[in-house]
C-alpha cells in the first residue's frame, strides 16, 4: 500500500485510546471516522477530543488553526458499515475481549475494500487469533499504542502469524509519517511494553506483600533512580553500564536465595560473560563498544542523568 497517497483511516471504538488514536490522526491530516455502536460515547470522545486539543494548544504543541483544521477532519459515526466503504487503514480499539474483537474483524473483513488493512490496538491478546476471524490474515497487523495516544512516541507493530511484510511496511510506515516511534514485535503474549511492565509491577506488589517496603518507598525506587535511568539507556544498555560479570553474581545470589525462576541467569548473559564480553568496561556486552571512547560515553551518559534530574527538579 502507498501510505503517501492514503487520506481514511477509520478508528473502531471511541473510548479512552479510539479517541486519542482519531486525535493523532486528524492532527496528521487524515480524515478520521471514530465508530461506536454508543452514540453517547461518541458525543463524549468529540469532548474529549476538544478537551485534549486545547492541553496541546496550551503547552505549544499546535496553534489554533492546526486544532481547528483537526476538528473539522474527525466525524462519529454509530454502525461500522457507515465507516468502511473508503477506509483505507481501520484501528479497532474496543475493549479487551477476544470474542468481540472477532466479531469486529469479521465484520471489517466483509465490509471493507479489499486492500485495507485491518489493525488491533489490543494490548495482549494475540493477533494471530484475531485474524482468524478474517479472510485476510496477511492484512492483519497489531499497532498498539500507548497511552495517551497524542504525546506518547513509541507505538509497537505485532506481526501475526501470517501478516505480509507489505502490511507490515504500510504500518509502520503509517506511524513514522504521524511522527510515532514503531517497534516491532513478534506475536507473543503480552508484546513487549506489558511483558516488561507488569514484570515490573508483579516484583513490587511481591516486595509490599512481604513487607519489605511501604508503598511510597516502593514507589520512589523508580521514581528517584530506575525511572530516571531507564528513561535515558534501556535494559541492556544498563545491564552493560553495571557490568554483566555483576549482574550475573547478583542474578545467581537471587535466584539461590529466593528460588524464583524469574532470577535465573538468562543462557545469553552466562554466554557473553564466559566470552569475557562484560560491557562497557570490556568495550563489548550486549552492545558493541569498540572504536568509541569509553569516557566519552560516560561523560555523556552523566551529562544527560543531570539534565534530567534538574528538568525533574530532583537535584
Amino acid at each position: 500500500m502507498n501510505i503517501d497517497s492514503m487520506e481514511r483511516i477509520t478508528v473502531v471504538g471511541a473510548g479512552i485510546m479510539g479517541h486519542g488514536i482519531a486525535l493523532v490522526c486528524a492532527l496528521n491530516g487524515y480524515l478520521v471516522c471514530l465508530v461506536d455502536v454508543d452514540e453517547g460515547k461518541i458525543k463524549d470522545a468529540l469532548d474529549r477530543i476538544r478537551f485534549d486539543l486545547q492541553t496541546l494548544l496550551s503547552l505549544g504543541m499546535l496553534n489554533e488553526k492546526n486544532m481547528d483544521e483537526a476538528l473539522t477532519r474527525i466525524s462519529g459515526k454509530t454502525r461500522i458499515s457507515d465507516a468502511t466503504e473508503e477506509a483505507e487503514f481501520v484501528t479497532e480499539a474496543v475493549p479487551e475481549k477476544m470474542e468481540l474483537k472477532k466479531q469486529v474483524f469479521k465484520e471489517l473483513d466483509e465490509l471493507c475494500p479489499e486492500h485495507t488493512i485491518l489493525a488491533s490496538n489490543t494490548s495482549t491478546l494475540r493477533i494471530s487469533e484475531i485474524a482468524e476471524a478474517t479472510n485476510r490474515p496477511d492484512r492483519v497487523v497489531g499497532t498498539h499504542w500507548m497511552n495517551p495516544p497524542y504525546i506518547c512516541p513509541l507505538v509497537e507493530v505485532i506481526r501475526g502469524d501470517e501478516t505480509s511484510e507489505d502490511t507490515l511496511n504500510a504500518a509502520i510506515n503509517l506511524l513514522r509519517k504521524m511522527g510515532k516511534e514503531p517497534i516491532v514485535c513478534k506475536d507473543v503474549p503480552g508484546f513487549l511494553v506489558n511483558r516488561m511492565q507488569f514484570a515490573m509491577t508483579a516484583e513490587a506488589l511481591n516486595l509490599l506483600d512481604q513487607g519489605a517496603a511501604s508503598i511510597e518507598d516502593l514507589d520512589k525506587v523508580w521514581t528517584k533512580h530506575l525511572g530516571i535511568r531507564f528513561c535515558l539507556m534501556g535494559p541492556f544498555e544498563a545491564l552493560d553500564n553495571l557490568g554483566l560479570d555483576t549482574v550475573l553474581y547478583c542474578q545467581s545470589y537471587l535466584y539461590e536465595e529466593l528460588k524464583d525462576p524469574k532470577f535465573r541467569p538468562s543462557a545469553g548473559l552466562i554466554q557473553k560473560v564466559k566470552g569475557r564480553e562484560l560491557g562497557l568496561k570490556s568495550g563489548r556486552g550486549f552492545r558493541n563498544y569498540e572504536g568509541t571512547n569509553i569516557d566519552d560515553i560516560i561523560r555523556e551518559r552523566d551529562r544527560r542523568l543531570v539534565w534530567l534530574l534538574r528538568e525533574l527538579r530532583l537535584i
